[in-house]
């Protein structure tokens, strides 16, 4: 008996914490605009340059509520080009104050210049405006393989309008 009720007190923090998960479940539009720099090799020609870049996406809440899963859209004009790339990966956010850092894992997929798929990581801030919405900013980088080998770095900015959602 004792060990089932040591067993129940060491439980009851992992246990409030998935009551707290589950009340804040969300579904969350993202949007903005950004900067970046591609270099990619196509058999013999190099593009260089820097681009504009404007996101559209989504994202959902997995596992902790800090945590997310988040598929985008990004135009690029620019000097290399124009170019459509998808997006998607998993976003984790760190502090509970109205300021937050976060680290993305994903990739990017880019569809209509050539076809390039590869790893991309980010990093940056986010800061909390009101119940519903965010800002954030940070710094991205990506590479990809198919239509030759390219590197992409990115400085983007956004806002994020979260929806809460059940948990069921």
């Amino acid at each position: 008996m004792r060990t089932v009720l040591l067993s129940l007190l060491l439980a009851a923090p992992t246990l409030a914490r998935a009551q707290y998960y589950e009340e804040h479940r969300a579904l969350s539009l993202l949007g903005g605009p950004g900067l970046g720099y591609t270099s990619a090799i196509r058999g013999e020609e190099a593009e260089t340059g820097l681009g504009l870049l404007i996101d559209v996406g989504a994202s959902l809440t997995v596992g902790y509520d800090q945590d997310e899963l988040f598929l985008a859209a990004r135009g690029v004009v620019g000097k290399a080009g124009g170019e459509g790339v998808l997006l998607g990966g998993f976003r984790s956010s760190f502090g509970h104050e109205d300021w937050q850092t976060f680290f993305e894992l994903g990739a990017a997929a880019r569809l209509f210049s050539g076809t390039w798929l590869g790893p991309r990581i980010g990093f940056g801030l986010r800061h909390t405006l009101s119940d519903r919405l965010s800002w954030y900013g940070g710094l991205g980088l990506s590479l990809g393989f198919g239509s030759g080998m390219r590197a992409d770095a990115e400085a983007f900015t956004g806002l994020q309008w979260s929806f809460p959602i059940s948990a069921r």
